[in-house]
């Protein structure tokens, strides 16, 4: 198997939590080339690359290059660059295969791939071409952090500044392939809601089921599939914004997918739905969005927001709120909650509330019922000044 025709090499990057499978693919990967003579690039926050090492030791013809103390979607995105070039101009090979760390956020990567960087003169379009974006899933990581009251697997413990939850969904959200590994950890019963999930958040991705990340190469190198517009417009909150969504009753994308890939296992199981019933209604996974002209008040909102009921897996939008002249984005993740200032209202704004809602068996009345006892009436605006501020700059 050969590089593109345009003669630039192909590059796949891999992303997911911090023991999801990375390291374990790459390595698989390097096993089993297909072809491809394939250079490694290796992310690690510490100070000391332990995967980098694993790689290096158990594949001593590859180049594998160790970048840590950082992450390369932020602070190393320029030494990524660098050392992919370096590469490039040292030792021959036909493919690059770029191991993120695991609190790596797969956009501002794809990008470095895509324009470089300001601090850099280096053009990787001159040399590289985006090929595929991979998304490990540790499936029973997801399953813990997602199921309330649940106690999380051992090693994935939340970071304050960026939440287990937060880093599962947008590597779930941005992505080509997305691999559920540890498939054999979870009840089967459990991993058909994950899928069933996952698909609501990406229903774009390949979705395959792995163990110990074992899968063909031909799945994750050389797939020609990654598309940065498209990869972030099927986000599943953006497809529900613009009425392209699931939607109640309506055809669930992936199901003819889901099926073949159940006929491909041999898990021992059968998949039964029940006449006219998807997966998404078997499983009580659903969306909606909620809109509205009306703000909400501040301090009722910010209250709200501290309480997760453990059936809102993601929610996603801009909100409306009295007394305020930004624009309050809401980003939630299962218990994560992010909610802020996001910009100003333009005088021909639209000042209006349009929130996403993905999750498991939600109550739809009742969420809605909430949302709306929070809306400002209009003979109660004239005092919003002096309202408690949730929000603040």
């Amino acid at each position: 198997m050969s590089g593109p025709e345009d003669g630039r090499i192909p590059v796949t990057i891999v992303s997911g939590y911090l023991g999801a499978g990375k390291t374990t693919l790459v390595n698989h990967l390097l096993t089993n080339e297909q072809g491809y003579e394939i250079a490694v690039i290796v992310n690690d926050m510490g100070e000391v690359n332990i995967d980098a090492d694993l790689i290096a030791r158990e594949n001593e013809e590859e180049g594998v290059i160790d970048l840590s103390n950082g992450c390369i979607c932020c602070r190393l995105q320029g030494d990524l660059l660098e050392e992919a070039r370096r590469l490039a101009e040292s030792r021959e090979f036909d493919y690059l295969l770029v191991e993120s760390s695991g609190i790596s956020e797969p956009i501002p990567v794809a990008r470095v791939f895509l324009e470089g960087t300001e601090d850099s003169e280096i053009d990787p379009t001159e040399r590289f071409r985006l090929d595929t974006m991979v998304t490990v899933l540790d499936t029973y990581g997801f399953w813990k952090e997602f199921d309330a009251g649940a106690t999380l697997p051992e090693g994935a413990q939340p970071d304050e500044e960026r939440p287990l939850s937060e880093v599962l969904v947008e590597g779930v959200e941005f992505c080509d392939v997305l691999l559920l590994n540890k498939t054999d950890m979870v009840p089967d019963d459990v991993l058909e809601e994950i899928e069933t999930v996952v698909d609501r958040l990406q229903p774009r991705a390949e979705r395959l089921r792995t163990s110990y990340s074992e899968i063909d190469p031909d799945l994750v190198l050389g797939t020609g599939s990654f598309d940065f517009t498209e990869a972030k417009r099927s986000q599943g909150w953006k497809r529900e914004l613009r009425g392209e969504g699931h939607g109640h009753g309506g055809h669930e994308h992936g199901d003819a997918k889901a099926e073949h890939e159940h006929e491909d296992e041999d898990d021992g199981h059968d998949h039964h739905h029940g006449p006219g019933q998807s997966a998404a209604d078997l499983h009580g996974v659903s969306s909606f969005v909620f809109r509205a002209d009306d703000p909400f008040r501040p301090d009722e909102l910010g209250a709200w927001l501290e309480e997760w009921d453990g059936s809102i897996v993601r929610a996603k939008g801009v909100c409306h709120v009295a007394g305020r002249e930004e624009v309050i984005g809401l980003s939630q993740a299962g218990p994560a909650v992010q909610a802020g200032p996001i910009g100003e209202w333009r005088p021909d704004d639209d000042r209006r509330t349009q929130l996403v809602f993905i999750g498991r068996e939600m109550d739809e009345e009742r969420i809605r019922g909430e949302l709306e006892a929070m809306l400002v009436d209009p003979d109660e605006r004239d005092g919003a000044e002096s309202w408690a501020d949730p929000f603040p700059l």
